[in-house]
């Protein structure tokens, strides 16, 4: 896209920006068959959900160096390791979408649960740690 196009798109947001947030919300419907609850909810600020969706759109769309399909499974790794489970849902059916298999899903929520857990145990047991330390001064 060229500057002055660029530009263009720009002002148009600047001077629609709910024309802007519905027409996103629309492609999002069109593309995912459904709209989750933090786009509609942003929706009702375009100066914040436009600016997400772009953000969005450029990271699970068209990331630089690796696949979509690949951004989507890691999507799914940080939604089960974070236990989002709307997240969850919506990146695993992305990630079908963009040509993830069934064993490919499973292996990321395996991954990210093994991460999670070990990540729980490391925080928690140096805190143990930490306060046996203190009990033994």
């Amino acid at each position: 896209m060229d500057r002055k196009t660029l530009l263009a798109k720009i002002e148009t947001f600047l001077q629609q920006p709910e024309a802007t947030a519905q027409a996103l919300l629309d492609m999002l419907q069109e593309q995912q068959g459904g709209v989750g609850l933090v786009p509609r909810m942003l929706s009702r600020r375009p100066e914040a959900f436009v600016p997400a969706a772009v953000q969005s759109r450029a990271l699970y769309q068209n990331p630089r160096a690796i696949n979509a399909k690949t951004a989507e499974l890691a999507a799914v790794a940080a939604s089960a390791a974070l236990m989002c489970e709307h997240c969850l849902e919506a990146h695993m059916r992305a990630a079908q979408r963009k040509g993830a298999s069934q064993d490919e899903i499973l292996d990321v929520i395996l991954v990210a649960g093994a991460i999670a857990e070990s990540s729980t145990l490391s925080v928690a047991l140096r805190k143990f740690r930490q306060m046996e330390r203190k009990l033994e001064q």
